[in-house]
């Protein structure tokens, strides 16, 4: 490729990178003051932004010529990247509820990017060195390599982890709601596989062409074009979801979970009493946007009691407990003489669901039957 058309793309996403890392840092700001949401993750997304910010700033630094006059500015903005994954999946832990705070073996995370520092300050430091052992010479004179190498290490690692992060909280969802048609987490699954992919990428192309100065520097502008894209939107997205993140604390069974709760054993068995009481004469479960804190609210309970409640004393999730009772107004639809003529979306309006695809899906779960199936014979078959 024409090198005069690499030091122009270059210096084009150079500049543009630069509007962007001040974009990132004006958002780190507002989330660093920020008194709404979940504060902590806030502030962690703060932090993965300022990172982002000095790694975009990257190429703006280099046509400046500032590395020329500063060269230990690579010792940080080159082992930068090493702290995205740590900083991207304790934001992911805070926000889907678990409890979090800065403790030393938390930093155990960061030994990657610390040894990062080492290897460039040992190239600063030995790089006029003509004799070195041959496995400290590959260290020393090219630190950009054990970098990259951790950095797809960490990718490897780290979105598994976040992705059993998210798992294990989308499971925890269905103890406070008792429709998840407009809550999912698939979009922030596909941000982070959009990341791996573009720091995969990046980190082929590096091999690809050998580490030509000219064509690296203009894939690494790339790519934090790219990733800084992907984070934009991720915390826009969040924005726009922020019922998904309500800091369950759902960690553990409910032995566990509820070990230091403060209800009484005939507290939870009036509790108990009262619920069953409002669903099945008020029928609040007809209710499409029926949560458990909403249902606290009505009854007047603390949150945990009654999730607490429900999880013990009924041995479901509040999504289970609430269809449950959706489905069995369902089946008494179904079962009437001329149900026939009615429409199976008006059925599952009626009985508190938001689209058919839902209803069919929870009704075959807790039923066994599709509703289709369920309205051509209403008898339960006999036990084999």
């Amino acid at each position: 490729m024409n090198p005069a058309v690499v030091d122009s793309w270059f210096r084009t996403l150079s500049t543009v990178n630069l509007v962007g890392a001040g974009h990132a840092i004006v958002q780190a700001l507002l989330l660093a003051v920020g008194k709404r949401g979940n504060r902590r993750a806030n502030r962690i997304m703060g932090l993965f932004l300022l990172v982002l910010a000095i790694g975009m700033a990257n190429g703006f630094i280099n046509t400046l010529g500032l590395y020329d006059r500063w060269p230990m500015l690579t010792i940080l903005i080159g082992s930068i990247t090493l702290t995205y994954c740590p900083l991207f999946y304790f934001y992911i832990r805070t926000m889907s509820g678990k409890e979090f705070r800065w403790q030393p073996v938390q930093f155990g995370h960061f030994i990657p990017f610390l040894m990062g520092l080492l290897f460039w300050t040992a190239f600063w430091i030995y790089r006029q060195h003509e004799v070195l052992p041959g496995f400290v010479s590959w260290f020393i004179r090219t630190p950009w390599l054990p970098v990259a190498i951790m950095t797809l290490v960490q990718i490897t690692l780290y979105v598994a982890l976040m992705v059993r992060c998210l798992r294990r909280y989308a499971l925890a969802i269905r103890d406070a709601y008792s429709s998840l048609d407009d809550i999912n987490l698939r979009w922030l699954k596909w941000r982070l596989a959009v990341f791996a992919l573009i720091s995969i990428a990046g980190l082929a192309v590096v091999a690809v062409y050998k580490f030509d100065s000219r064509l690296v520097n203009l894939a690494g502008q790339v790519g934090f074009f790219l990733v800084a894209l992907n984070t934009f939107a991720t915390g826009y997205r969040a924005i726009l979801q922020p019922q998904i993140f309500f800091g369950s604390g759902s960690e553990g069974g409910p032995g566990k979970r509820y070990l230091r709760s403060s209800l009484t054993a005939e507290s939870a068995e009036f509790l108990k009493t009262r619920l069953l009481e409002m669903m099945e004469c008020e029928e609040s479960f007809l209710d499409a946007k029926l949560t458990l804190p909403s249902l606290a609210q009505t009854l007047n309970v603390p949150v945990n009691h009654l999730s607490q409640v429900i999880n013990e004393q009924l041995g479901r999730n509040f999504f289970d407990f609430i269809n449950g009772y959706r489905i069995e107004a369902a089946k008494q639809q179904l079962a009437r003489p001329g149900s026939g003529q009615v429409k199976m979306i008006t059925i599952a309006f009626d009985c508190g669901f938001n689209s058919l695809a839902t209803f069919n899906r929870v009704f075959k779960d807790l039923a066994g039957r599709s509703p289709s199936e369920f309205r051509k014979n209403p008898i339960p078959p006999r036990p084999g």
